[in-house]
């Protein structure tokens, strides 16, 4: 009977060991896929991972095009999204306008474009 009840105990602990473990893997936070590949070596944009990356060219000390580039994550300014408008200019609402790339995933903040960087891009935080 004693060995009955320690084999029931065993068991009991076990399924609540296994529960226990699947609880974590569950409740991991998934990976944003534009963020997969950053920083990949690539020579055109169809090289990266996601659609939305885009290949950027380096250039060597004397400013000569350098063959490999790499994957980067554009961003948007706030304002990008907005059009400059002219008093009395008729405004396009139709469906064609070109839509603002979208801001960085969680965890990336967005630098602007100067100082050797082409565009605004998303870097880890």
């Amino acid at each position: 009977m004693k060995a009955l009840f320690a084999a029931l105990l065993l068991v009991a602990a076990g399924a609540e060991a296994r529960t226990t473990k699947h609880k974590n893997v569950s409740s991991k936070v998934a990976r944003d896929p534009r963020t997969a590949g950053l920083g990949k070596n690539c020579k055109q944009n169809s090289d990266c991972k996601h659609r939305s990356q885009r290949c950027i060219k380096e250039v060597n000390a004397n400013g000569k095009p350098v063959d490999a580039g790499f994957c980067v994550l554009p961003c948007a300014s706030f304002e990008a999204g907005t059009t400059k408008m002219t008093p009395g200019a008729p405004v396009d609402v139709t469906k064609k306008a070109k839509k603002p790339p979208p801001r960085c995933p969680p965890k990336y903040a967005c630098r602007s474009a100067g100082s050797g960087v082409p565009i605004d891009m998303c870097v880890k935080e």
